[in-house]
């Protein structure tokens, strides 16, 4: 065995309760001198066993991959998830990528993790096959905030999409947020007053529910306050895809093309059509007025 220290799960989202795992992960590999990887999967394993079903992802693998390393692990490797992975048995799985291909010596993973072909192994399991190949597997309890319901995926996931962002926040550690290439919109927003940064976000990634949100935009290694508005603009009509258009409170200048992220802090309110520009006009500046209000602690 090369002796490494696996920190093992799908780790979309890299939540509160991820993080709880890796750091279990980090201070195993401190005590042992052992150096730390973080095992990931990707695609998502239900995009393989269910096409057409797999959850919209909360972080993109190359996001994944920048906060696992931003959490301290030496290397992030990345467990391609396919049929033939699928169908190892739990025992398959343990001896021939985890130990023989990795190098695990000792496996560090949520209490809940499940493995192997239709999910037949379970810790107690994982900690029977290391123990046989002379490891060790260690179990981090599911983390609650406030004794509440698990932190999850699954959960932060309907969150993000009900548009209940803040809430997804406080599981996350950190506001949801979408990535992506500005591009060329319809300039409405520029010909009422309120030029935005036009997002298509990419499919398969968890986008917030319609409505409009208090936001903080990253672009060229900057923070700027933003109002962002996620839907079809319903007061001017004919869009027949939902798109991100974001507002940048104190930014003037060209984006198109630029790549960005949208950090959702908080709803503002529901998406509207409204009876014409002007009264559109009035009721963004009462938004940008509570984008401000809102982002004032952060940017």
């Amino acid at each position: 065995m090369r002796g490494v220290v696996v920190a093992l799960g799908n780790f979309d989202g890299v939540h509160l309760g991820h993080r709880a795992v890796v750091a279990r992960a980090l201070g195993e590999g401190k005590v042992r001198g052992m150096r730390v990887v973080a095992a990931t999967f990707d695609p998502h394993p239900r995009a393989v066993l269910r096409p057409g079903e797999a959850p919209p992802l909360l972080t993109p693998l190359s996001v994944r991959r920048e906060l696992l390393l931003g959490l301290g692990v030496d290397e992030v490797r990345v467990i391609r998830f396919d049929e033939g992975l699928s169908r190892k048995s739990p025992e398959e799985f343990v001896r021939e990528v985890l130990v023989g291909e990795i190098g695990a010596r000792v496996v560090v993973v949520g209490e809940n993790f499940r493995f192997g072909h239709r999910a037949a192994g379970d810790f107690a399991e994982l900690r029977r096959l290391m123990r046989s190949c002379g490891g060790e597997a260690v179990g981090v309890p599911v983390q609650r905030l406030d004794g509440g319901e698990e932190v999850s995926s699954s959960r932060i996931r309907r969150l993000v999409l009900e548009g209940r962002v803040e809430e997804a926040a406080r599981l996350l550690g950190r506001p949801h947020a979408v990535y992506g290439r500005v591009v060329e919109g319809e300039r409405r927003g520029s010909r009422i007053g309120f030029p935005t940064a036009n997002l298509r976000p990419e499919g398969g990634v968890a986008v917030p529910g319609r409505g409009v949100y208090a936001c903080v935009v990253r672009v060229w290694g900057e923070s700027h306050a933003a109002c962002t508005n996620v839907g079809f603009a319903p007061t001017f009509g004919g869009r027949t895809e939902s798109l991100i258009e974001a507002h940048l409170l104190d930014f003037r200048g060209d984006l198109y093309g630029a790549e960005i992220e949208v950090g959702f802090l908080r709803r503002i309110r529901g998406e509207k059509k409204f009876g014409g520009v002007e009264e559109l006009r009035e009721q963004i500046r009462r938004d940008l007025v509570e984008a401000r209000r809102i982002t004032e602690a952060t940017i």
